[in-house]
């Protein structure tokens, strides 16, 4: 579409080398994750080889150039840099800005400006950016608005200020994979609006918490919710939404106006404060103990904002928690036979790589011989541990309903019960010798 575009008349000498570099020289993929579905493959970019607000190379000349479904990288040179606006990116065309997986790219309205103003009908796609500075006195979108659809992925919007608190607005505003997060109002509506406000809005394992007023909103149509954190905004987490709000998956909020208890999970989410936790751009971790990990459900995203991969049961919003308690356990090659009971005192060691409290099943296990017959018996026991970074012992004594344990060898086994999410499950199992006591 391109070549034919502008088959009949010559091309500049920047644009034509700008192009053949960006074949030449393609953003690398993140080190720990390739990007996979939702985050479409990308077609003839232009290449940005600057962070000049205007001029050759620039961000704003690569725009000016777009006839419709284009899509725009950057050099990796000027990966994780900042781009900062005189004036709003006024964007009239279908087109992808698509920054480096590895370390994102900044556009900056300065405080003074929106930063995506979209007066289309047509698509906005911004993949692997940090939005911030933007600023408008207007009602809707002080980094993005008010008119196209918008598809927003791997990316963050933060530290912008719009006049009733809408930052991110649109026609159908889709997230996936991004956080909108620290956004201000200058003033207080006389109807609440959410930082995400559209016609139709769909929220797929992202994060909108902690903005000056609401969450997200609509205008028209309907919002829909799939494994997203919604939390922790000044003013309802959901604000206009009514009947036309599908949850899908599992979704949270601290309040109840995106549901109730048995639509969605109502908490806080643990959320850590915004940060470079790898990636392109900087997400909220979850901590160890939050609600959300591995609450996700009917998940579809094979990544999260940063390209980490996510379990088959998903974290809920942009972060999967990577941040798991590992446990070790160690079973004593020894264990005492009750002269009076022929009960069994089976013990161990578990050290936790942070403090953690769960149980512990103990399975001991011996071949008994009667004559010419075999017979296995077997003795089962759980115990509630408190496990730290310092080795603690743990025993029970295992008693079968019929018979007694004998001196000679036997297979022990233990395994966790009860333990949280962001605990890495593990087992230990090993050969004991029986011994009697005095």
């Amino acid at each position: 579409m391109l070549a034919t575009t502008l088959r009949d008349r010559r091309w500049p000498l920047a644009l034509t080398l700008a192009i053949l570099g960006a074949c030449a020289d393609e953003p690398s993929a993140p080190s720990f994750s390739l990007p996979t579905s939702p985050n479409a493959d990308v077609a003839d970019p232009y290449l940005v080889t600057n962070t000049n607000d205007t001029g050759i190379g620039s961000l704003r000349w690569a725009l000016s150039f777009t006839t419709g479904g284009e899509t725009i990288r950057f050099d990796p040179s000027i990966a994780g840099q900042t781009i900062a606006l005189d004036s709003s990116l006024y964007i009239r065309k279908s087109v992808t800005i698509d920054g480096p997986a590895s370390a994102g790219i900044t556009v900056s309205g300065r405080g003074t400006w929106r930063v995506f103003d979209t007066g289309f009908t047509g698509t906005l796609t911004v993949r692997n950016l940090a939005v911030t500075g933007g600023y408008s006195p207007l009602v809707l979108g002080a980094a993005f608005g008010p008119d196209a659809n918008l598809v927003l992925e791997n990316t963050v919007v933060y530290g912008n200020q719009g006049m009733s608190g809408s930052i991110v607005a649109g026609r159908k505003v889709t997230l996936t994979n991004s956080t909108v997060t620290g956004n201000s109002a200058l003033s207080t509506p006389p109807e609440v609006w959410g930082a995400v406000t559209g016609d139709t809005l769909e929220l797929i394992n992202s994060t909108v918490a902690h903005n000056g007023y609401g969450g997200v909103g609509k205008q028209a149509g309907r919002v829909t919710l799939r494994n997203s954190i919604i939390s922790n905004n000044a003013a309802l987490n959901c604000a206009n939404v009514g009947g036309s709000l599908v949850r899908e998956g599992s979704n949270m909020s601290d309040d109840d106006s995106c549901g109730g208890p048995t639509e969605i999970l109502i908490g806080d989410p643990v959320l850590q404060p915004l940060a470079d936790n790898g990636g392109p751009t900087r997400t909220h971790a979850l901590l160890a103990g939050s609600p959300a990990i591995n609450r996700g459900t009917s998940c579809t995203v094979t990544v999260d904002q940063r390209y980490a991969a996510r379990d088959t049961q998903c974290d809920l919003g942009a972060y999967e928690s990577t941040d798991f308690t590992t446990v070790k356990i160690a079973i004593d090659p020894t264990s005492i036979i009750k002269q009076a009971t022929g009960t069994a005192l089976m013990s161990g060691t578990i050290t936790c790589s942070r403090a953690e409290s769960f149980k512990l099943v103990l399975d001991l296990k011996q071949e008994q011989k009667a004559g010419k017959t075999s017979t296995e018996v077997h003795a089962s026991s759980t115990v509630p541990v408190e496990c730290s970074t310092v080795a603690r012992t743990f025993s029970a004594s295992m008693a079968l309903t019929e018979g007694v344990f004998q001196i000679g060898s036997a297979n022990a086994e233990v395994h966790m019960l009860d333990a949280e999410p962001w605990i890495t499950p593990t087992s230990a199992s090993g050969a004991v010798r029986l011994f009697r006591s005095r």
